[in-house]
């Protein structure tokens, strides 16, 4: 499986396999066990031992990692689904705030989990679509205001199509 991770805005490509874990095309020796119901990690890699602290972010795909009880990071990590789907509906880039829900390929609406008037917070569930026999629960990029919800469940949509107009939401 592909990953990008993001840290201190730097992209690595990480490559995790059945007997390797490449990054950026470079093979690493690595390996890491955890606890059950424990955010604590150690990890092995290229014969250095650390203790990592790995911790949910405030956003999906976000983690909060300390290494060895000192040193505290942040990283985005995006398999490459993800990566793909934020391309098609420019989601990932900068905004200043929200923008339209696009439909990121042809499917169908299943559920609408917002109203008009409603405000959303980044994140948060929208609209469930089917595509290519996949649910896919697409989420806000930002905070905003739904302005129009524009399909019900039971909707076909192609690729682009906009599904939920934002706004700003006031404070």
């Amino acid at each position: 499986m592909r990953y990008h991770v993001t840290v201190r805005d730097r992209t690595f490509v990480v490559d995790v396999g059945v007997d390797e874990v490449t990054v950026d095309g470079r093979a690493l020796e690595v390996d890491l066990a955890s606890s059950p119901a424990s955010p604590v990690r150690h990890l092995v890699l290229d014969g250095a031992s650390w203790t990592v602290v790995a911790e949910p972010g405030e956003r999906a795909g976000t983690w909060r990692l300390t290494l060895s009880g000192a040193s505290t990071v942040d990283a985005e990590v995006v398999d490459e689904r993800t990566l793909a789907i934020r391309a098609m509906t420019g989601a990932g880039s900068a905004r200043k705030g929200p923008e339209p829900l696009k439909a990121p390929m042809p499917g169908l609406i299943l559920a609408v989990h917002v109203s008009e008037g409603e405000v959303v917070e980044a994140g948060q569930a929208v609209v469930v679509m089917e595509a290519m026999k996949m649910q896919n629960e697409l989420r806000s990029q930002a905070r905003g205001v739904v302005e129009r919800v524009l399909v019900q469940p039971g909707a076909a949509v192609e690729r682009g199509a906009v599904l939920v107009e934002l706004g700003q939401a006031g404070e």
